[in-house]
């Protein structure tokens, strides 16, 4: 599906695109962390949520110059499946600067007593984006691998079932708190917005293995 001299600039662009978007999650923790302590200042946070929204800029620029290098070096179809793939990785980045965008608007502080299963799933989003770029590797450098054994892939989306299984125990915990409804539907919100990154991530793997599909005759 890849010739090596076509695909190995595309390869080293979507590369870096990868790298930008893994360096957003990394800042994004750091501010999920802040955002639940106490101690840290409003200023604090408004600082680390720029550094989240910085990298999620660097990663729409890598983006950018990695659909630019596509040209006319693969197959119509080809190309339009690298797009999808490389701009669904972008809304992960996105998605952590939405998140931190809105608790600076809604000054929200992420209650401690769900802290722990919070980092639990960006924990478990940031091991499937290392998947997620390992497998979009293999589609540039060792495609006959990933049409044999796709198991990478199934590994992905077994860990969206955990992050399921953590959000669905957060929002009985949530909706059982004895405080305002709206209240209760603020931290459910956030929990969703952090749990899409998840759903976001098996997406792609969803498409990768639809894309290794269609190619596979």
């Amino acid at each position: 599906m890849f010739s090596k001299n076509k695909a190995s600039r595309s390869d080293i662009l979507i590369s870096e695109q990868i790298k930008d978007v893994d360096a957003c999650l990394i800042r994004f923790e750091s501010f999920l962390r802040a955002a639940s302590s106490p101690e840290a200042t409003f200023e604090t946070l408004r600082v680390l949520s720029d550094a989240v929204g910085e990298a999620e800029g660097a990663a729409d620029k890598s983006l950018r110059r990695m659909i630019d290098s596509l040209g006319g070096n693969f197959l119509p179809s080809t190309r339009q499946d690298l797009i999808s793939i490389a701009t669904s990785c972008d809304r992960v980045a996105n998605k952590c600067e939405a998140f931190a965008q809105m608790a600076i608007f809604q000054r929200f502080r992420f209650p401690a007593e769900y802290m722990d299963e919070a980092l639990e799933i960006l924990a478990i989003s940031r091991d499937q984006f290392a998947l997620l770029e390992k497998s979009i590797r293999m589609l540039f450098s060792d495609i006959n691998k990933l049409l044999r054994d796709h198991s990478i892939l199934d590994d992905i989306r077994a860990a969206e079932s955990r992050v399921d299984a953590i959000e669905q125990s957060l929002y009985e915990r949530i909706f059982a708190m004895d405080i305002g409804l709206a209240e209760r539907r603020q931290i459910a919100e956030f929990v969703g917005l952090l749990a899409d990154i998840s759903d976001l991530i098996e997406n792609i793997a969803d498409k990768i293995q639809i894309m290794l599909i269609t190619r596979k005759a």
